[in-house]
Formats: structure tokens, C-alpha cells, sequence
């Protein structure tokens, strides 16, 4: 892959999906900027262990929510590393929340939509022009099955996996012909992060609803996330592509 002297930022790059993305992206040769919030002693890890590797790594503290954080913090690793070629939006909230529509409390309904939907319009919004102006660009948004199927007892999760389907389909139709391309990974159970909260006995009722009855690993996900990265991904925009071990399958 042709990515020497690209640059990666991964929102919610300390936890357990987004840390993997970021070690596999350093090892394809990407410098990678590791965005975090509340975890940002985790983001310094990550970065320690891609230093290790002898590659080059920055970690921020950024609250993707808001905008003039994001703004400042992308200026910041310009600054450093160079211009943002590769947006990867990883950062979510909400997913092991379990409360019926009525009685979903506003304020968590808010957070998750400014965290999983205005979060990603935010960083999108600051690192898009450049990419275009540079004809060259990749975004990658993680969405869910929850946005495509539904999730009971996580409206405000499902809602903003959905919007940001729609939201990638928008900048791939505005974007594409300035040489950037946008494309949402739907993803089904993975072996990491907020699925390790859920009870083991819900573990295994979910994991039952998939054809090939496991969870998916970071490392099956982080592939995809490298191949749309790169240069060789380049007719590929616009597409939600479900990474869910045949969840959407009928079983039985």
C-alpha cells in the first residue's frame, strides 16, 4: 500500500476495537493519531506500543462532541505529524444501555447522539476540506446492525448507527470526485470493549443469532479497516458494509 507519510486519526482509539485499528494501521505504515476522551492514559499506551514498533504515533485528548475541541485538536496534529489523511470514526457511547423508548432518559438520548452522530459530522467537518483540496482522502465510519436491524432497549444507539449511514452516503456522493471516499463498517458482535460488559448468559443469546455462532475479533475488523485505508480501496465509497459473521442471516 502507498500510505508513506499518511496520517490516521482514530476517535476512541484506546479502547478495545479502536486500539486494534491503530496498531494495524502503524504496521501498514500510517502515522497514527490515538483520539480519546475519557480514556486518554489508555491512548498513551497505544501509542507507547507503536513507538515500540518504530513507527511514528501522537496521542490527543478530544471530546468528538465538541467542535471547537475537534477543530483545535486536529490544528494540533497538523501541526506535528502533518494533515489528516485517514478519519477513522470509532468513538461511541450507549451501546450496553439497556432502556426502553419511554423510558429513555433525555439526557442520555442527547449525549449519544452528540457522541455517536454529531460527534463524527464534527471531525468530518474539519478534516474533509483538506482531504479534498488535496484530492486524496479516507473516511470510515463504525456503524452497527443496530442501525440496519434495530436494537430493543437502545433507541438512542440504533438512531445515531443508522444517521450515520446517512451521513456517510452524503459526503461519498460529495466528496468522491474530489478523490475522497466514505464508507461505514456495520458491525455485528465483536469479541471486545462495551460486548465484555454484557451478562454472559446475554453473551451467548447473541452470539446464537449469528451464522457462525462467535463473536468477530478486532484483528477480522482491523483488516477492513486498513484495506479501506488504503490506496487500493479506491472505487469503493458510499457502501455499508456489514462485518456481523451472518447476523442477518435466518438460523436455526
Amino acid at each position: 500500500m502507498s500510505v508513506k507519510d499518511k496520517v490516521a486519526l482514530v476517535t476512541g482509539g484506546s479502547g478495545g476495537l479502536g486500539g486494534v485499528h491503530c496498531i494495524f494501521l502503524a504496521a501498514a505504515g500510517f502515522k497514527v493519531v490515538v483520539a480519546a476522551h475519557t480514556q486518554f492514559e489508555k491512548a498513551k499506551v497505544v501509542v507507547e506500543k507503536i513507538k515500540a514498533m518504530g513507527r511514528q504515533a501522537m496521542a490527543v485528548k478530544m471530546d468528538v462532541a465538541n467542535i471547537e475541541e475537534v477543530e483545535e485538536t486536529v490544528s494540533k496534529v497538523e501541526k506535528t505529524l502533518g494533515p489528516v489523511d485517514v478519519l477513522i470514526n470509532n468513538a461511541a457511547t450507549g451501546i450496553v444501555r439497556a432502556a426502553t423508548i419511554t423510558k429513555t432518559k433525555i439526557q442520555d438520548w442527547a449525549g449519544d447522539l452528540a457522541v455517536n452522530l454529531t460527534g463524527p459530522f464534527n471531525t468530518i467537518k474539519r478534516c474533509l476540506p483538506g482531504m479534498m483540496e488535496r484530492g486524496w482522502g479516507r473516511i470510515i465510519n463504525i456503524s452497527s446492525i443496530a442501525g440496519t436491524m434495530g436494537g430493543a432497549g437502545q433507541c438512542s444507539y440504533a438512531t445515531t448507527k443508522a444517521g450515520l449511514i446517512g451521513l456517510t452516503k452524503t459526503v461519498a456522493l460529495e466528496a468522491s470526485r474530489k478523490g475522497v471516499t466514505c464508507n461505514a463498517l456495520v458491525l455485528g458482535v465483536m469479541d471486545a470493549g462495551a460486548f465484555h460488559e454484557v451478562a454472559p448468559e446475554f453473551q451467548e443469546r447473541i452470539i446464537k443469532t449469528t451464522a457462525m455462532r462467535r463473536a468477530g475479533t478486532p484483528e477480522e475488523l482491523s483488516h477492513v479497516v486498513v484495506f479501506l485505508a488504503s490506496e487500493e480501496s479506491s472505487y469503493i465509497t458510499g457502501e455499508a458494509i456489514e462485518i456481523s459473521g451472518g447476523a442477518g442471516l435466518f438460523t436455526f
